[in-house]
């Protein structure tokens, strides 16, 4: 006997790791199991998931080994209470009998949908059972899967060739006799069409929430971490058109396999879109869910996604009369004051948070304005939906705060200027930082600060290599001692620097370096125009790697460029805080006026079609033509067209990319500042792009003369050197031919003869 146990003593627990990825609906729940294995003991027995609403789930509580097989194996539990928190976990049981379990997973199951139809029958007996069956299983995915609330009026049209539903709160629906479309699949992409995936001015066809020009990827967190968990994959997006969404869209009969792992992905799809942020009716803005994973208990610290709004320096704290206002404080004063903590609680049963300040013990609460207010327990003014953003602050997410309201423009909390706080209108863009805020506990409020001081310190270290950047251009003093003073600055900042830990100090060398740059800039003049001082560093997003984040009326970015096709446009920004001066404004790109071989017909014959403009304040010049630059040897990037025997041009935007990365394409054009401390609007714009008409660039550039005036620097220009950047202008020789690649010689540049050596 003793021998028997000291044998069970001994034996071991599997090992097993859940993946911490998971999907959930309101009556089921999904997990993967990334790993098991033995630690011991004999084989693995059994595995799946166990589930309870106590935080240690164990086999001794709700266990599920169903299966659904999608790059691997999908635990799916069914029969959960609606709206309900609950705790989930992988375990694997050797065939001694020894569990061990993985990691929990805290989740909350959504409030049950009510998405129901009525059908007029209107079709022969086989077609309306095919029909209502199909209904049915529909309505019941959606019911169990999504919090939707939807009503669909359906009908039998003998003249409907497949199936088709518009989008109104009570959207209609036809279903025609081919009983391809009369399939669960397929009536679901139907609904998805009353859901919102339809042309139509919800966030589906919008560019907010979708690239491009709102037509490309689906950018919600939601899907696609929806995508990445049912497909055990990374990075996935939902693709689409204007009304079709792959995957799992189920876009035609071919499409419709018949399979609850195709419906029941359709339908979390749904779920997540609204997540997002797809208005599914007239009078919703988004679904609200478990968003913010929170501990009644813990004390949590509020601070504004903008640094403007005191990101690095501030916390929300309610008057003494319930006004809110951003106010600021180290970390260690928020840890010693409870007027800017705050309690949260969440509700599952709809979704919503509540917020309780620690100190006075009010709730946050809406009666028109946005503050808290004494209240024994919170009703519906005391809910707030918190809807995740987009884009990470330093790892972490902020959260829209948002008061529930039937419509699409929502109120939500939103920092102002000097402190103050007001509700304004929902906006869904990563943009609107000062709607966005970082719910923190004290422990990351700390990591937080710490990692913004390291990250400060390498702003002000950037700005003082800038500063040496331009103090080390050859140049003139316009005001005696500039040099002198600026150096004085560098020394100083540089003097406190190591020692700085306080992030409003830090920032304040960063404006003072700032200032100190200006002052400089004001008073000093390149000595060599071929030699100007590059203050490309004051655009934002000069390069596009991403997006168009900065650039206003920004187009498709890919490549690390941006491109307009058949579409009128004016990309712009304007840069304020300059010196006063003359400047040039450098990008590389071109316009092709209709296809490749029209535009280079008409170019051969000397028509230039381009009406793009490059601008830099009142002054523009045409953008390059496709046709200034002709490859006699492709660069095999991307699509290149022929467009004669021999010579080739981008077609498409990896290879302008390429052709762009050669130094190809250059233009530039000058402007001036009257003011010191004025701003200087540049961009790129077309007021006409008919048809295949395309305008790509990219590689952005601004560069300051000092006092010298436009004329004075074009007419001084007489020694070219090709590698400088803003060398890039149109040549002719002297015959009045234009050159694409000019040698050494002597040439017509801006009607001004030049030397290039």
């Amino acid at each position: 006997m003793a021998s028997l146990l000291a044998g069970q003593a001994m034996a071991q627990a599997p090992k097993v790791v859940t993946d911490t990825r998971f999907a959930r609906g309101a009556t089921m729940a999904f997990g993967r199991i990334k790993s098991t294995s033995l630690n011991g003991g004999a084989g693995i027995a059994k595995r799946g998931f166990c589930l309870s609403e106590n935080p240690e789930p164990t086999v001794e509580d709700t266990v599920s080994t169903k299966q659904l097989s999608n790059s691997g194996v999908i635990y799916y539990f069914e029969n959960l209470k609606p709206g309900t928190l609950y705790y989930m976990r992988a375990y694997a049981t050797n065939k001694d009998d020894v569990t061990g379990y993985g990691d929990v997973i805290k989740f909350c199951t959504l409030p049950k949908g009510a998405v129901t139809y009525s059908y007029n029958n209107g079709g022969s007996a086989d077609q309306n059972k095919r029909i209502n069956d199909a209904l049915t299983q529909a309505c019941d995915i959606f019911c169990n899967l999504t919090s939707i609330k939807k009503h669909f009026d359906v009908s039998y049209g003998s003249g409907t060739p497949t199936a088709d539903c518009n989008y109104t709160d009570t959207p209609h629906m036809n279903v025609g006799p081919n009983a391809s479309y009369q399939r669960t699949g397929t009536i679901m992409h139907e609904m998805q069409h009353g859901l919102g995936v339809i042309p139509y001015s919800t966030e589906w066809n919008g560019n907010i929430l979708r690239s491009g020009d709102g037509t490309g990827n689906w950018l919600g967190d939601r899907v696609s971490a929806f995508l990445d968990f049912w497909d055990n994959t990374t990075g996935s997006y939902l693709h689409g058109d204007t009304q079709h969404m792959w995957p799992y869209g189920v876009n035609g009969a071919q499409e419709d396999n018949g399979t609850l792992l195709l419906y029941y992905a359709n339908a979390m799809i749904g779920q997540a879109l609204g997540e997002d942020g797809l208005q599914h009716t007239y009078s919703t803005y988004a679904d609200p869910y478990y968003s913010f994973d929170q501990e009644d208990s813990v004390k949590y610290y509020i601070k504004n996604e903008s640094t403007d709004r005191g990101l690095y320096t501030s916390y929300l704290k309610p008057t003494a009369t319930g006004v809110l206002k951003w106010v600021a404080m180290s970390t260690d004063e928020a840890a010693a004051n409870d007027s800017v903590a705050w309690y949260i609680t969440f509700t599952p049963n709809n979704q919503y948070y509540q917020f309780r300040n620690a100190a006075t013990g009010q709730y946050l609460t809406f009666s028109g304005s946005i503050k808290t207010a004494e209240k024994s327990k919170p009703a519906a003014t005391e809910n707030w939906h918190l809807m995740k953003g987009r884009v990470d602050v330093d790892g972490q997410r902020g959260y829209w705060i948002i008061h529930p309201e039937s419509n699409w423009t929502p109120k939500c909390l939103q920092a102002n200027a000097n402190g103050n706080t007001a509700s304004g209108s929902l906006n869904k863009a990563n943009s609107a930082e000062a709607q966005r805020w970082l719910i923190l506990t004290m422990d990351e409020a700390k990591a937080s600060e710490e990692k913004a001081v390291a990250q400060m310190k390498k702003t002000v270290e950037a700005a003082m290599n800038q500063i040496m950047s331009l103090a080390n251009v050859p140049h003139t003093e316009d005001a005696e001692g500039v040099d002198a003073a600026l150096q004085a600055v560098v020394s100083d900042i540089n003097g406190r620097l190591d020692t700085s830990t306080s992030v409003t100090a830090l920032q304040a060398m960063v404006d003072e370096a700032k200032t100190a740059a200006t002052t400089f800039l004001n008073s000093v003049t390149p000595s060599d125009v071929t030699q100007p001082f590059d203050l490309t560093y004051m655009l934002v997003n000069p390069t596009l790697d991403e997006n168009a984040d900065g650039w206003t009326g920004g187009g498709t970015v890919n490549y690390g460029c941006m491109e307009f096709y058949e579409k009128t446009f004016d990309c712009n920004q304007t840069v304020k805080d300059l010196p006063a001066g003359t400047y040039a404004f450098c990008v590389r790109g071109f316009q092709r006026p209709g296809g490749s071989t029209t535009a280079y017909n008409d170019y051969k014959k000397g028509t230039n079609k381009v009406n793009a403009t490059i601008y830099a304040g009142s002054n523009s010049q045409k953008l390059a033509h496709i046709c200034d630059t002709l490859l006699s040897r492709k660069l095999n990037k991307g699509n290149e067209a022929a467009v004669t025997s021999g010579k080739y041009v981008p077609n498409d935007m990896q290879a302008a990319n390429a052709y762009f990365q050669k130094g190809l394409y250059e233009n530039r054009v000058f402007g001036t500042v009257a003011n010191a401390g004025g701003s200087l609007k540049v961009g790129v714009k077309s007021s006409a792009m008919p048809s295949a008409y395309w305008v790509i660039f990219d590689n952005f550039r601004l560069y300051f003369y000092g006092s010298k005036s436009i004329d004075d620097v074009v007419t001084s220009v007489t020694d070219i050197d090709l590698q400088h950047p803003t060398a890039g202008n149109v040549f002719y020789d002297l015959q009045g031919r234009r050159v694409n690649t000019p040698v050494k010689g002597l040439y017509i540049m801006n009607g001004k003869k030049v030397v290039v050596r």
